[in-house]
């Protein structure tokens, strides 16, 4: 369940960032702290904005940063971060994000029903307007415990 997943070791709030790179080494950092994934994998995941583009700019404003599975991922993890200021992909039309999600998986298959969990969190439009607009992270855990 993802209020076992995303705690308040994993989610964070108001972090200052410049770019979208910097959002990637937030969410990616708490990912690594946490033992879940090693410090390469956080260039796996700018490496696959960097080949692929901002697809993973799920709906406005709320990116799902992740990187290829592989040997540097330890467990299906996740990690939240809210910005202090919003960033954009200045290389990919400007596109915006207010929050950000680290996503690390073993193989393409164990993670499935942790992205079902998200998918369901994200229809939460209460969940949506606290992590746009510099919600408490009390009040964002609150939301996660239903998930």
């Amino acid at each position: 369940m993802l209020k076992d997943i995303l705690t308040n070791d994993t989610v964070e709030t108001d972090v200052p960032v410049s770019t979208w790179k910097d959002a990637v080494k937030a969410v990616g950092h708490i990912l690594v702290r946490n033992g879940h994934v090693e410090e390469p994998f956080i260039d796996s995941m700018i490496g696959v904005v960097e080949e692929f583009g901002p697809y993973m700019i799920l709906i406005p404003e709320v990116a799902f940063f992740h990187g290829r599975p592989g040997p540097d991922v330890h467990k299906a993890c996740l990690s939240l971060v809210t910005l202090k200021q919003p960033v954009y992909f200045t290389e990919y039309d400007n596109q915006k994000i207010t929050c950000a999600f680290g996503f690390g998986a073993i193989d393409n298959e164990s993670h499935m029903n942790m992205l079902m969990e998200v998918t369901s969190l994200l229809q939460d439009e209460t969940f949506i307007e606290l992590i746009r607009n510099h919600g408490s992270k009390e009040d964002i855990l609150k939301i996660i415990q239903n998930y």
